[in-house]
């Protein structure tokens, strides 16, 4: 876990706020690394950092960073008590890392496995504007401060991993940075921001697109839904501040969603307020379901039956005067998932003919919130 910095004399505000989430972390770790400027040498402050960090009775490791030069740490590092060691190190360059690393192991003794697979930790990425109330919704989903909230917008400019437990079954959360057009962005913390928000989208199973009902359904909305459904992850559209909405009706969200977003019908919406805490204990059950919909394929005969209705519904356009018959069907798993046709004469479908198939594909339960494609296999196999 990476904290804030520390700020002595912060008793109100940001500061205050940095404190805290310090504190949390600190209770849940069970090591600690104290890092300290190389450069700048052991300052007054990084020893009372030290003094209360040793009161823990955890393993601690002082580590002194910018040692851009490598070398030994600086000889009032090494008259800091109660540490089990002292590196330099480089983040910039790398240096001593691997050896920090190979020595925090060491320090942890794990349990003998049994000799079975650990079970996958599914990564449900919180992703959207600037503004929007990711990380409200993050602390309301988990039911504490762990992420600093502000009026301000870029207040969280790194993902926040937590693993949390939902009904027995570990899940990696993951709050995120606001996106927002590459033309709105002028600094190069912004910058960075946004490459890490879009780094976890490609490494999360789920993300929970987070939209401001107040607002409506906006460009940049409209690109980030774009983006998540081009990577191949699972969706779920999570309507915020709707304690703000006056008069509307929750239940006609998700119709109202596949209205406005034609193309994420896939995605089950949901209308909530980390304010006040509506619907907060239905999400992450559902982008749970949504995360064992990615990993299974739907049932063959299911799909099969849905698909053979639809083509005797509605056959595709004719090829050269003969008309083009369905062989096989087939699914695909990935990201994104992909149906597999072969039809004969094997010819790709018109657009809109595979669209009005993914529909009905899209129609079944096992494949709500997947991102699914719909391609004719080059050569048809024998029937």
């Amino acid at each position: 876990m990476d904290t804030g910095g520390f700020d002595l004399g912060a008793l109100s505000g940001m500061g205050a706020q940095v404190r805290r989430q310090i504190d949390a972390a600190l209770g849940e770790a069970d090591g600690i690394l104290l890092v300290c400027d190389a450069q700048a040498g052991l300052l007054p402050a990084d020893q009372l950092f030290a003094d209360r960090l040793r009161r823990l009775g955890k393993p601690l490791w002082l580590v002194a960073n910018k040692a851009d030069r490598g070398g030994h740490p600086d000889a009032d590092f090494l008259t800091v008590g109660g540490v089990r060691d002292c590196a330099a190190v480089s983040a910039l360059h790398g240096r001593g890392i691997e050896v920090l690393l190979i020595a925090i192991t060491r320090a942890f003794s794990l349990a003998p496995s049994d000799g079975a697979a650990p079970a996958r930790t599914p990564a449900i990425a919180i992703v959207g504007r600037p503004n929007v109330g990711k990380s409200s919704l993050f602390n309301a989903i988990l039911r504490e401060e762990r992420v600093i909230v502000s009026d301000e917008p870029n207040t969280t400019r790194d993902a926040v991993d937590t693993v949390v437990q939902v009904g027995g079954e570990r899940v990696l959360l993951v709050d995120t940075a606001g996106l927002r057009h590459r033309r709105k962005v002028h600094e190069p913390v912004q910058f960075f921001a946004m490459a890490r928000a879009v780094e976890t989208i490609r490494r999360c199973e789920v993300a929970l697109v987070v939209l401001d009902a107040t607002q409506g359904f906006t460009q940049d909305d409209a690109r980030l839904v774009s983006r998540v459904a081009a990577e191949g992850r699972g969706m779920v559209l999570l309507v915020n501040k709707w304690d703000l909405v006056r008069g509307g009706r929750a239940e006609e969200v998700p119709a109202r969603a596949g209205e406005v977003i034609p193309f994420a019908r896939f995605a089950p919406a949901l209308a909530v307020s980390a304010l006040t805490g509506f619907q907060v204990p239905r999400i992450l059950p559902l982008a749970l379901a949504v995360a064992r919909n990615l990993r299974t394929a739907p049932d063959p005969a299911a799909l099969e039956g849905v698909l053979q209705r639809a083509w005797r519904a509605q056959p595709p356009p004719r090829v050269r005067g003969r008309a083009v018959r369905l062989r096989s069907i087939a699914w695909r798993s990935g990201y994104p998932a992909q149906v597999e046709l072969g039809v004969q004469p094997p010819q790709p479908l018109p657009r809109p003919y595979a669209q009005y198939l993914l529909r009905h594909v899209q129609a079944l339960p096992e494949t709500v919130g997947v991102p699914v494609e719909v391609r004719v296999r080059s050569r048809a196999r024998r029937p």
